[in-house]
C-alpha cells in the first residue's frame, strides 16, 4: 500500500522491480515510474489521503481503490503497458444487473437508497483474478407494497452487505458470497 507522505521518497515498487507507483499529493494524481528510465506517466486523478494501490504478482496490472468521500469507494485495475483502466465497480454493476435481480438494491446508482456502497478491491488471488468486496449499508427503502393498515410497512428496514467478487483482468466476473443483515444486528459491526 502506498502511504505518506506521497512522492518519489516513497514508492511502491512492483514485485519484479521495474516500476513503482508513486503519488502526488500536489496535482492528487498517482504515477507510473519506469525504474530504468525514471519516465513517470500519469495514471489518475485520486484522493490520495484514502489511495490503496496493490501490484499484481507477475507486475503487468496494479490495482487502485479510491474512496473519493465518506460513502464511495471505486476501485480499478490497470495495465502497465498501456494503462487502460478496467473499472471494476462498473463490472461488477452489470453482473449484478445481468445475473442478480435481488442484490440490486446494494448499487449505487440502480438504487437511490443503496446508502453507503463501497467496491474495494482486496487483494490479487493470483495474477490474473482480484478479489474485490462489495458492501456497506443501505438507507431505509419505500416498500412498493405496503400492507394496509400497518403504519411500519411503508419503508422496508435498512441492512448491511459484504458480497465477494472474483474479477478477471479482462473484466469477467464471478460472485463469491454474500452476507446481508439488519442494520441493527451485531454482525453489521464486522461488515463495515
Amino acid at each position: 500500500m502506498l502511504k505518506p507522505p506521497y512522492g518519489p521518497q516513497n514508492k511502491l515498487l512492483s514485485p519484479n522491480r521495474a516500476y513503482a507507483l508513486v503519488g502526488d499529493r500536489e496535482r492528487s494524481e498517482v504515477l507510473l515510474e519506469d525504474e530504468r528510465t525514471s519516465e513517470r506517466r500519469p495514471v489518475q486523478t485520486a484522493t490520495l489521503q484514502t489511495l490503496t494501490l496493490a501490484w499484481s504478482p507477475d507486475s503487468a496490472a496494479f490495482l487502485v481503490n479510491d474512496r473519493m468521500s465518506s460513502d464511495v469507494e471505486y476501485a480499478y485495475i490497470f495495465d502497465v503497458r498501456t494503462l487502460e483502466r478496467l473499472d471494476l465497480r462498473e463490472r461488477v454493476v452489470a453482473y449484478v444487473v445481468a445475473h442478480e435481480p435481488g442484490s440490486q438494491h446494494f448499487l449505487p446508482g440502480v438504487n437511490p437508497a443503496a446508502g453507503h456502497s463501497y467496491f474495494d478491491g482486496v487483494r490479487w488471488l493470483d495474477a490474473h483474478h482480484v478479489e474485490l468486496r462489495l458492501f456497506g449499508h443501505t438507507d431505509g427503502t419505500p416498500n412498493p407494497t405496503p400492507l394496509p393498515g400497518d403504519d411500519d410497512s411503508h419503508v422496508i428496514p435498512s441492512v448491511c452487505f459484504d458480497l465477494r467478487f472474483r474479477i478477471r483482468r479482462d473484466g469477467a466476473v464471478e460472485k463469491l458470497s454474500q452476507r446481508v443483515a439488519p442494520l441493527t444486528s451485531p454482525e453489521c459491526n464486522s461488515i463495515e
